[in-house]
């Protein structure tokens, strides 16, 4: 069963609302003037006192409108903190907002018994971003499960059909189930960016107000760099959450590759899969801050709506070091549908491969040791010491005894047809060789990634 925990807001603070810009203006306002007749000095202190009651109506408005719910959704309904438990038979509709009644991904869902449900959501708001995307997860996840309702409906539907000769029964609740696809597919359209209105226009109009003096135009210029700057912080901001939620994609879809098995001795390393998105070869390359993410943007964008559109390559990364490699196979390997790759990485943050000899070293700069390769095993039969023997898996070892502090990875993919205890038997034929060679296996350890 899956949670989806974010922050929102309500209609439960709209009383206040109305109360600051209407009720307490005129409850106050009115009866000062008729009392100023009577009472000059009570002007004033009737004043301060409309502004701290209006004060008050803003902090109840936030404090209230402000909310947090947690939903989990299983084959029969959904359960919310905010609202309690709804089976999806008592949802009546899903009426999607208006262009201008609540910025997407706002949602609202009225219930048979008149209660309506409704999240509303600020998408300007920096902090609204992780909330935003847990709840598109959760409005997904809900699609799905009214998706797969529609279906037994269908066939419930069509089972009593058959067994009543033809004669329509529970027909309106198979056509609502539809409807509340529908209107919740309409509800995902509505991710629509805000149109700019042309700053020229807005110009037109000033300068139809006011004289064209210089300290105008001097003004206006600094107005367009401002909304320059602003659009190029915005644009840089977009890369940074399209880069959040490409990973939370990239993260869930992975998983549709199956575990993948890891024995290494760097604690702080992770294998996952990560999305080969390409760039535009040709593409400008624009180095300033926020315009040379206007393609990325576009890219992760894309990527965000279509995982399957590309590549995955097996990674393993290292935060803390900065190292990210992605496994490869030996250049020696061939394609061979009776053999499994086991991929080998060895990585020195601290230490350079030396110059070949007699070599004169013509560029100075520090790189450190890193080398990826891979072993083959047969799919038939038990591993057995000689896959080990080969210049692929020498090299490998050779660096690990020479370079101390160097770290090694080696993973294999349940998707290439390695179970777990074939990858520890593999494990253990590496140990045994690293031992009768004098590699230090003492901080090694195996991990399993991807799966739930």
């Amino acid at each position: 069963m899956k949670e989806y925990t974010f922050k929102y807001q309500n209609n439960s603070g709209l009383l206040y609302l109305i109360l600051v810009l209407i009720g307490i203006p005129l409850g106050i306002i009115l009866p000062t003037v008729w009392l100023m007749n009577y009472v000059q000095w009570i002007f004033w202190p009737n004043i301060v006192l409309m502004l701290c009651l209006m004060g008050f109506g803003v902090w109840r408005f936030v404090k209230k409108s402000r909310a947090t719910d947690t939903i989990s959704l299983d084959e029969n309904g959904f359960t919310s903190h905010s609202y309690g438990r709804v089976l999806y038979q008592d949802i009546h509709s899903i009426p999607p907002y208006g262009l201008l009644q609540a910025p997407p991904p706002s949602m609202r869902i009225k219930l048979n018994n008149g209660k309506k449900l409704v999240w509303l959501f600020n998408p300007d708001h920096p902090k609204s971003a992780a909330d935003i995307i847990i709840f598109t997860a959760f409005r997904e996840e809900l699609l799905r499960h009214l998706g797969q309702q529609a279906v037994v409906l269908q066939n419930e539907h069509l089972k009593e059909n058959i067994a009543t000769s033809g004669v329509a029964v529970g027909s309106k609740q198979k056509n609502n189930a539809k409807a509340l696809v529908s209107q919740l597919e309409e509800s995902k359209k509505r991710d629509y960016k805000y149109i700019a209105i042309p700053i020229s226009a807005v110009f037109a109009l000033v300068m139809l107000i006011r004289t064209c003096g210089a300290d105008f135009i001097q003004q206006q210029r600094d107005k367009e760099m401002a909304g320059f700057r602003d659009g190029i912080l915005s644009i840089e901001t977009d890369y940074e959450n399209n880069v959040q939620k490409a990973k939370n994609v990239a993260a869930e879809y992975g998983l549709t590759f199956g575990p993948i098995f890891l024995w290494t001795n760097d604690p702080r390393a992770t294998v996952v899969f990560s999305p080969d998105i390409p760039q535009d070869p040709y593409g400008a390359e624009i180095d300033v801050i926020g315009l040379r993410h206007v393609e990325d943007n576009k890219l992760l964008e894309q990527y965000i709506q279509h995982p399957d559109s590309v590549n995955y390559d097996l990674t393993v990364v290292n935060p803390a070091e900065k190292f990210y490699a992605v496994m490869n196979k030996s250049i020696f390997s061939r394609d061979d549908s009776l053999a499994i790759p086991i991929y080998l990485t060895v990585y020195n943050p601290k230490e350079s491969l030396p110059t070949p000899f007699g070599q004169q070293a013509v560029d100075s700069t520090f790189r450190p040791i890193r080398y990826s390769t891979s072993i083959a095993m047969p799919r038939a039969g038990e591993p057995k010491s000689e896959i080990l023997d080969n210049m692929d898996f020498a090299s490998v070892r050779s660096i690990l005894q020479k370079y101390k502090g160097t770290y090694f990875y080696m993973v294999a993919k349940e998707q290439d047809g390695l179970s777990a205890q074939q990858f520890e038997k593999i494990k253990m034929l590496v140990l045994t060789n690293f031992g009768k060679h004098g590699v230090d296996t003492g901080r090694f350890e195996s991990r399993r990634y991807n799966s739930k």
